[in-house]
């Protein structure tokens, strides 16, 4: 079996993990990593690796094909929000109608979803709570929720990694707001409506993974965590919690998108109890990792789905009240253009790793 997964970056523990479901399972394969930076860590980490320009390349898409065209996998995973924006515009459907499985969203769930204005909408529409959203261009709007809420969120509309988040109470936003529309002239106007203004509900942050077959169906897991720290917008610390409250958000978020394999959702709970979602990422998120250490393994339901065996019964079980911390790491590699490198210097599969763990 062949996993390709592209735009992996630095995420060399999924890579891994794939790895060894793979060699849990019993099965033949390799993990594959497609990357525009061949210095990424995970392209030294998979079995192999193959570079392809930019996804904001004309090029990205005609390379694509030809390397899926090349390797045949029976499973491809993009872990970039803007990659997998235009693997929704048609290109997924290609991969598909070559037999790849592409737990992608259709475009119009993920745009619902990239936008966050439209996103906040099709929630609403939903009847999942989430908060007002608006434009910064909108300025009715703004002054509206600015005069009717203590504390204010600002962030990007398009945004990935909480990208342009601010927070402000509604004295400091009204001054940051009159800045903008003060300077917002000729271009920097159009910039306006890249912007969206909320009001903070405040309350504790969780994380949820939202897992469907990678075709889609029926919700088949949901994985809760607390989230306890941030770094660069991403989960650093997090505590694993009872998922009993988010089910019924994780089938109404189903229902509304048809989800493909998992998608990463943000919530705030307050002291109503009701969780606001306030961000869905429909891919593997950086919250992930707190539910594998915890006993959750997605990558052996992927590997399942994909292949239609069943799955263990206990894939998405995991211990509760399990805390956990990322810390930094390091992999070597020789570069490609080296000539003194042998092959088996840039990259070990893990596979033979694991052999030589346990004797083989």
């Amino acid at each position: 079996m062949r996993i390709v997964i592209s735009s992996a970056g630095r995420r060399v523990y999924l890579v891994q993990w794939f790895q060894e479901a793979l060699y849990e399972a019993g099965l033949v394969g390799e993990v594959i990593v497609i990357e525009h930076d061949p210095n990424a860590a995970t392209a030294a980490a998979a079995d192999s690796y193959r570079a392809i320009p930019a996804f904001t390349s004309p090029e990205y898409a005609p390379a694509m094909l030809d390397i899926i065209d090349e390797l045949q996998p029976e499973l491809f995973l993009s872990l970039n929000d803007h990659e997998l924006t235009a693997l929704s515009e048609g290109l997924a459907d290609e991969l598909r109608a070559r037999g790849v499985v592409t737990p992608v969203l259709d475009e119009q769930s993920h745009r619902a979803v990239a936008d966050k204005l439209a996103m906040s909408q099709v929630l609403q529409q939903a009847g999942i709570c989430t908060p007002r959203t608006v434009l910064l261009s909108d300025v009715a709007a703004v002054q509206d929720l600015l005069y009717n809420t203590n504390n204010i969120v600002v962030k990007d509309r398009w945004g990935s990694g909480s990208s342009g988040l601010r927070r402000f109470t509604s004295a400091q936003a009204c001054r940051w707001v009159e800045q903008r529309y003060h300077h917002a002239t000729g271009t920097e106007a159009h910039r306006l409506d890249d912007i969206i203004v909320q009001p903070d509900v405040g309350g504790i942050e969780y994380g949820l993974d939202v897992i469907t077959a990678v075709r889609g169906g029926p919700v088949a897991g949901v994985l809760a965590r607390r989230k306890l720290a941030m770094r660069h917008g991403e989960t650093s610390s997090a505590k694993t919690v009872k998922n009993t409250p988010f089910i019924g958000l994780a089938a109404a978020l189903n229902a509304a998108l048809g989800i493909r394999g998992s998608v990463d959702v943000d919530v705030l709970v307050g002291d109503d109890d009701v969780p606001y979602v306030i961000d869905v990422n429909p891919r593997f998120g950086g919250g992930y990792p707190f539910m594998h250490v915890a006993g959750a393994d997605v990558p052996h339901f992927y590997l399942a789905s994909t292949l239609g065996f069943a799955p263990r019964p206990d894939w998405d079980q995991y211990r509760i009240g399990y805390i956990g911390s990322k810390h930094e790491g390091i992999i070597g590699f020789d570069t490609a253009d080296n000539p003194a490198a042998q092959p088996a210097n840039r990259r070990q599969p893990l596979t033979s790793l694991i052999q030589k763990r346990v004797g083989i």
